[in-house]
């Protein structure tokens, strides 16, 4: 099934938070951050500037709405809470 966002909001997959600290120790799924990184997997219909899918990007921390997609949860963000995007160190301009 295909989904295309609506309203200027983007679908993203969230990363998942890391299960170990930088030290080794397993964090419980309770101790996790949140997720607030995600990969765009879907534009509105007149697109986004600057973004496109498969973009790595940064939103707010409690932005859009989780839906889950063919088994698979996701989230609508507004494109006004996406924070960032990474990008190559080449890439920003000085």
């Amino acid at each position: 099934m295909t989904l295309r966002p609506m309203n200027d909001h983007v679908l993203l997959e969230p990363v998942e938070a890391q299960e170990r600290t930088a030290g080794g120790l397993y964090l419980p799924e309770t101790a996790r951050d949140r997720p607030s990184e995600g990969i765009v997997r879907a534009l509105p219909a007149g697109g986004a500037d600057g973004i496109a899918i498969g973009d790595r990007v940064i939103y707010k921390a409690h932005a859009g709405e989780g839906i889950r997609l063919d088994r698979q949860e996701m989230r609508l963000v507004p494109l006004g809470d996406l924070l960032a995007k990474y990008v190559e160190a080449d890439e920003i301009a000085a």
